[in-house]
């Protein structure tokens, strides 16, 4: 039961920042640069640290990286200047999260992650969790995006979770 709401979570996560990366077309290459009053400077950067943030800790649950590549895993601003690019790697990461969290069974969020810090201590926490906090960190982002998506004009609308739940079954998922 609890790997299904994780799924639902994760479904809502990327149905959400989908959303904002769509809203986010509508603007100027200057406002998607310019510096915010929240997040990490501007639109782009906020959604950039965003994502790396998701695609570092969901590297190390499925196992693609160790703990210390995924969260050393770098993400070049430059590599990422207008919305489509940004687009095409939330797709990657869109990827990689559905695909995980398809295969979550009920024992996995239990789970123990664990690695040892420079300093010599041992860091641990279950997979739920980290789960947990990664969705709130990305719902965080999306709230300053959405905030300065606002500030131009253009805002991304209803991003809770209830208004997801509610979507009619075919709607699609961005």
């Amino acid at each position: 039961m609890f790997a299904d709401a994780l799924r639902r979570q994760y479904e809502h996560t990327c149905w959400a920042t989908g959303h904002i990366l769509d809203t986010a077309e509508n603007l100027t290459p200057e406002q998607l640069l310019e510096p915010g009053g929240a997040g990490h400077g501007s639109i782009r950067d906020t959604a950039i640290h965003m994502i790396r943030t998701h695609r570092g800790w969901l590297s190390w649950w499925d196992g693609s990286q160790s703990a210390e590549a995924a969260y050393t895993m770098p993400l070049d601003p430059n590599d990422y200047p207008d919305v489509p690019s940004l687009k095409r790697l939330w797709a990657d990461v869109e990827r990689q999260t559905l695909a995980y969290v398809a295969g979550l069974q009920d024992s996995d969020p239990d789970r123990l992650y664990g690695f040892d810090l420079p300093n010599g201590q041992r860091w641990e926490m279950p997979l739920w969790g980290m789960m947990l906090h990664v969705a709130h960190h990305g719902t965080q982002h999306r709230t300053e995006i959405a905030t300065m998506l606002t500030g131009f004009g253009h805002s991304p609308g209803d991003l809770d979770l209830l208004f997801f739940l509610q979507r009619p079954v075919d709607a699609p998922s961005s």
